[in-house]
């Protein structure tokens, strides 16, 4: 149903009573910065959990300028969900604000910091507060292309350093303080770093609940147009998300050809996924096999063949990758940063992600120690599965609060 078409009949249905909920499927799609992450694959999961558990009184709102996942598509046509397309955001604003709803729920809100919920209730999940938590990193200058990038980057620091952290402060601080809302978080370290940053909220008002991890098949294809990679099964480290600054595969990638040059004889290659172009500079670049995003099941059979996955990243609210590895029971050595060590436990190997010797060290340790390899290995995989269990038993709690919050 197109916004026009909704607002047509929205007159015939004024004088019902607004119990509906309007789910937010735009959270479901593309980012301009990446075509899959991690709060994408949270609203997909609360999307199809809901759809499972039966819950069907409700209406989907998505941006029509941009791809829906084929099978959220398949499941609102099969249980008749009412679908209306937006083109903006503006355009959304005046959906949630059209006084057919009670409630609005949103995966990604941040972009609705001047949303009007004065006559709707808003729950939202707040993954965490990225932009003032790690607002800059001197990796950045790895990832941008050409000098004009370069350049537009140093002035940006030189003279708006501030105000771009003070603009991201200000958003986040509209969006947390509005009325009649309700914050579910993903973990303990984005609900204190809320409360931290804007000590005006109540903690009790913030529910954490742990991510959704989408585990994947135990017996995960590779798609034809990567099957050469299968020589290379449990023959090579791994990284993914190689294209986001965020991620820090920069340092990694470099920790990685300095332990290759003291280690000659190692044959493990490295998988980099997310990024066509190797950055420049790497001296055993024969060593490192660069790919772009892949399929969900692809994915699944990296996590699943690795000798290990290497995760950088400089700030996590959650964090799906390490466990997606864990699950498979390859080693994790991961950043001690943000979220990350609350969901991994002491079942990963930790490193400082912005000093490349020690990322290095970790990369050696786990290399010629078998003892620690086999260790974490087991260790990793029980932790996935504990993880899964509390997820399990919190779920149906989630739920409840999003889908029957004027109960509360």
């Amino acid at each position: 149903m197109s916004l026009l078409t909704f607002f047509q009949q929205l007159s015939s249905d004024s004088s019902e009573e607004r119990i509906l909920l309007l789910f937010d499927l735009t959270a479901t799609q593309p980012s301009p910065e990446s075509k899959f992450h991690g709060g994408s694959e949270y609203a997909k999961q609360i999307f199809f959990s809901s759809v499972e558990k039966g819950y069907r009184d409700f209406v989907c709102v998505y941006d029509k300028n941009k791809e829906l996942d084929e099978k959220i598509k398949k499941a609102c046509q099969e249980n008749h969900i009412e679908m209306i397309e937006v083109d903006s955001d503006s355009a959304l604003v005046s959906l949630v604000n059209s006084n057919r709803f009670s409630t609005f729920y949103s995966a990604l809100p941040y972009h609705l910091y001047d949303i009007d919920t004065s006559n709707v209730q808003f729950i939202m999940t707040v993954h965490g507060l990225r932009e003032i938590e790690c607002s800059y990193d001197p990796v950045q200058w790895h990832y941008r292309k050409g000098m004009m990038s370069k350049l537009k980057l140093l002035i940006k620091r030189a003279l708006f350093r501030n105000k771009e952290w003070n603009t991201y402060y200000d958003r986040f601080g509209r969006l947390l303080n509005k009325k009649n809302i309700k914050i579910i978080t993903v973990s303990e370290h984005s609900k204190y770093s809320m409360l931290c940053f804007y000590p005006n909220l109540e903690k009790e008002s913030i529910y954490v609940s742990p991510a959704p991890c989408p585990f994947g098949k135990e017996e995960p294809k590779l798609a034809n147009e990567y099957a050469h990679i299968s020589q290379y099964s449990r023959q090579f480290f791994l990284l993914v998300s190689a294209n986001r600054w965020m991620k820090n595969n920069y340092r990694a990638i470099k920790a990685l050809d300095d332990f290759y040059r003291k280690n000659p004889d190692c044959e493990l290659k490295t998988v980099v996924l997310g990024k066509k172009d190797p950055h420049p500079g790497i001296e055993n670049i024969e060593k490192f096999i660069f790919i772009d995003y892949v399929d969900y099941d692809s994915l699944d059979w990296f996590y699943k063949n690795a000798f290990a996955f290497i995760y950088p990243s400089l700030n996590e609210g959650y964090g799906y990758p390490p466990l997606q590895a864990m699950h498979y029971g390859t080693p994790v050595i991961a950043a001690a940063v943000s979220s990350i060590p609350e969901v991994c436990k002491d079942n990963v190997v930790y490193f400082n992600p912005v000093n490349i010797n020690e990322i290095e060290n970790r990369i050696s340790q786990l290399y010629h120690n078998k003892e620690l390899y086999h260790r974490l290995s087991l260790s990793g995989k029980k932790n996935a599965m504990d993880v899964s269990n509390l997820q399990t038993a919190k779920w149906d709690k989630l739920l409840d609060i999003i889908f029957n919050s004027n109960a509360h």
